[in-house]
C-alpha cells in the first residue's frame, strides 16, 4: 500500500501527519479545517505552507478526503509554518479591530456562508448595524453557479449582499467581519481568481469600492465572539440546516 503524508493546512495543530488517524484527530470537528494527503512530504509541506490557494484548490483538497470526515463548513486559509501557526493565530485574534457600533453612517457587519449537502443548497447570513439600528439577514441559494462551491458560495454571497446594502443606503464606509480570509483576498486579489464565482466576486468589489470604503477584518471562527456566531446561525438558516 502507498504511503501517504496527510498535510493540515488549518486544524488544531497544523503539520504534516504520518497517518489519516492523527490527522483525523487535527480536522474533525474543527469547522474551518482545510487538509490533503499526497504522497510525498514535500508536497505535503507545500501544501501546508502554500498562502495562496485557489478556489478549485480547495475544492480539490477537500473531495480528496473520505466523505465522513469531510466537515460542510469547511474553509481555507492559509498558515506560513507548522512552528507559528498557533502564534500567527493568536496575533491575528488579538489585532482584529473592534467594531464601533456608534459610529454614523458606517455600516459593521458580521457574515457567514454554510452548505447543506442534503438539499444541495447555499446559505448566506449575517447581522449589520447602522446608525443605532441592528437587523439580520438569511437567505438560501439553489442556483448551479454557487452550489458547486458548497460553503465558500455563501460566505461570498452575503459578504456582497452586505456591500450592496451600503451603496443603496449612500453609507461610505463599510467594517466585514468574517471569519473566512477568501472574502478579502479574492476581493483585493491576494488570491487567484480563476473561476467564475470568484471573477464575479471580484467584478462586484471593484464596481462598489469608489463608492463604499470596505474594511477587512477577520475572526477566529467558534471562539465565543456573540455576533460571528450568530452569522454562523442565521448562515446555518438559509441553507436549512
Amino acid at each position: 500500500m502507498a504511503k501517504k503524508f496527510y498535510a493540515v493546512r488549518n486544524g488544531r495543530v497544523p503539520g504534516v501527519y504520518m497517518t489519516w488517524a492523527d490527522c483525523e484527530k487535527q480536522v474533525k470537528g474543527f469547522g474551518s479545517a482545510i487538509y490533503k494527503s499526497f504522497p510525498t512530504e514535500a508536497e505535503a509541506l507545500a501544501f501546508v505552507e502554500d498562502s495562496g490557494l485557489s478556489l478549485s484548490d480547495f475544492m480539490s483538497a477537500n473531495k480528496s478526503e473520505p466523505k465522513s470526515s469531510r466537515d460542510v463548513k469547511s474553509k481555507s486559509i492559509s498558515s506560513r509554518s507548522v512552528s507559528s501557526s498557533s502564534r500567527t493565530q493568536s496575533k491575528v485574534t488579538a489585532s482584529v479591530v473592534k467594531p464601533d457600533f456608534t459610529k454614523p453612517n458606517h455600516v459593521v457587519a458580521y457574515i457567514d456562508g454554510s452548505y447543506n449537502k442534503g438539499t444541495n443548497t447555499v446559505g448566506a447570513g449575517g447581522v449589520i448595524f447602522l446608525n443605532g439600528n441592528r437587523e439580520t439577514f438569511s437567505f438560501p441559494s439553489t442556483d448551479e453557479r454557487y452550489t458547486s462551491f458548497w460553503n465558500v458560495a455563501g460566505e461570498l454571497l452575503a459578504a456582497m449582499y452586505v456591500m450592496k446594502y451600503a451603496v443603496d443606503r449612500g453609507v461610505p464606509e463599510c467594517s466585514l467581519y468574517y471569519d473566512y480570509m477568501g472574502i478579502e483576498m479574492w476581493a483585493t486579489k491576494g488570491w487567484k481568481r480563476n473561476n467564475a464565482l470568484t471573477q464575479q466576486y471580484a467584478a462586484f468589489y471593484d464596481s462598489i469600492k469608489d463608492r463604499v470604503r470596505v474594511y477587512f477584518h477577520k475572526v477566529a471562527a467558534h471562539t465565543g465572539d456573540t455576533y460571528n456566531e450568530m452569522a454562523d446561525a442565521l448562515a446555518k438558516q438559509g441553507a436549512g440546516i
